[in-house]
């Protein structure tokens, strides 16, 4: 399919509506990614105080993580089967208040329970948050330019790394684990108040020239072409990945490579780093490919799934690694550039349906990445703990899950084309 060059966003906002309109909602929305992101990472860094309080095994952590990660997916199914009536704007209030409530059973927790709870609830917000932001941001935008809304959007994960996650670190090393989730209540409110007054749609939520073409296309026979299957199994590997890192990184910076907590706290942010500058990268290179006339399966899907390859060998072979500094190294490039999954599997399904189709369409995609950190922190923990030595572990984890981003990314450069799948709609 090629695409044509497109207007810019600002030639398509009413005149009523402020130029910087698109822009604005594209930040509210990469607001969202941190509020979801810093959460997640708050819990790799309390995994050791955690622990050591309640006398916690590795598996049984790796549970508590994995609770976020199946409210997330059935929350996310929630929203997917819903179709059109939804409310973007509504739901991710939703979100942001029902964040901010989860907070405090784990800042009061007595045991493990309570944290269950917390995850339960704070997984229940965090689900529609990240698609559903996806799809706000997106209605301002047409196909052909939404590479780059993408990759700020998504490099909401990496500032939340960068800039909240060492702070709250210290905090934690401070005054307790506890206040890391009083903080991340605390971001949630700001960021609602934020969404509350910036959140609106925009003038491609009702309708896409590329998507329309699949307006009426059955949900299922949507689900079951080639390209979403690809997307699907690209985000469930990177998900994967993702709730390993999140749970267990900081520990792997400690256990398997000896720095102290607050350097690992501090190491924690390095990934993010290489994310911010791969996102902007890989999105901007996708864009720029499709204006000059490339079609989705070259600039999305042959871009990003080569990425996706080589992130994913990369990390696959840090078992091979014995410099703690090569090895932080190969988590930095592996892990930051694998990020750029949602910079292409999002914009590409918000091109595969229609725009009324769209919410639950990127609901699915979240919903696979939310189904692969349900199972991928548990395995993880299982692999810590019957371990021989004490970091071989954490990177037998890496290989795992490793290849599969690889096979994933292989996979995705060779079948994504969302042309072809409208043809034989």
């Amino acid at each position: 399919m090629t695409t044509e060059l497109s207007p810019t966003p600002a030639d398509d906002v009413p005149r009523a509506v402020p130029k910087w309109t698109p822009w604005a909602v594209t930040a509210a929305a990469a607001g969202a990614h941190v509020l979801v992101f810093v959460d997640k990472g708050l819990l790799g860094i309390v995994a050791k105080p955690i622990r050591a309080e309640f006398g916690m095994s590795a598996t049984t952590y790796g549970m508590i993580s994995s609770a976020t990660y199946l409210l997330t997916m059935i929350s996310c199914l929630v929203i997917g089967l819903s179709g059109r009536r939804i409310s973007t704007r509504v739901v991710l209030l939703g979100c942001g208040l029902l964040c901010a409530l989860g907070q405090i059973p784990a800042a009061l927790a007595a045991g493990a329970m309570m944290l269950v709870m917390s995850r339960i609830v704070v997984g229940t917000a965090e689900g529609p948050a990240v698609p559903l932001a996806h799809n706000a941001a997106y209605s301002w935008f047409p196909a052909s330019r939404r590479g780059l809304p993408a990759a700020i959007i998504t490099s909401g994960a990496s500032f939340a790394k960068i800039a909240l996650l060492p702070v709250i670190s210290l905090l934690v090393v401070a005054f307790g684990w506890r206040v890391g989730f009083v903080a991340i209540g605390a971001i949630a409110v700001v960021w609602t108040t934020v969404w509350f007054f910036i959140g609106r749609p925009g003038p491609h939520a009702g309708s896409d020239d590329v998507a329309a073409k699949a307006s009426d296309r059955g949900w299922m026979r949507g689900l079951r072409t080639p390209t979403m299957l690809a997307c699907l199994f690209a985000t469930f590997a990177q998900g994967a990945l993702a709730a390993v890192v999140f749970t267990w990184l900081p520990s792997y910076f400690q256990a398997g490579l000896g720095y102290s907590a607050t350097t690992a706290g501090m190491l924690f942010a390095l990934p993010s780093v290489a994310g911010v500058g791969a996102l902007v990268l890989i999105g901007g290179i996708g864009d720029r490919l499709m204006r000059g006339g490339a079609s989705t399966k070259v600039g999305r899907g042959r871009v990003g799934g080569i990425c996706l390859l080589l992130s994913g060998l990369v990390l696959a072979a840090i078992p091979l690694i014995d410099a703690p500094v090569v090895a932080v190294a190969a988590v930095v490039l592996g892990y930051g550039f694998s990020v750029t999954v949602n910079t292409v599997t999002f914009p590409v399904v918000s091109e595969l349906f229609s725009a009324s189709r769209r919410p639950g369409a990127l609901a699915m995609i979240t919903a696979a990445s939310a189904a692969a950190g349900i199972v991928s922190p548990l395995v993880a923990g299982r692999l810590v703990d019957t371990a021989a030595a004490p970091g071989s572990g954490y990177t037998a984890s890496f290989l795992v899950f490793g290849g599969l981003l690889a096979l994933s990314g292989l996979i995705f450069a060779l079948t994504v084309d969302p042309s072809r799948d409208h043809s034989h709609s």
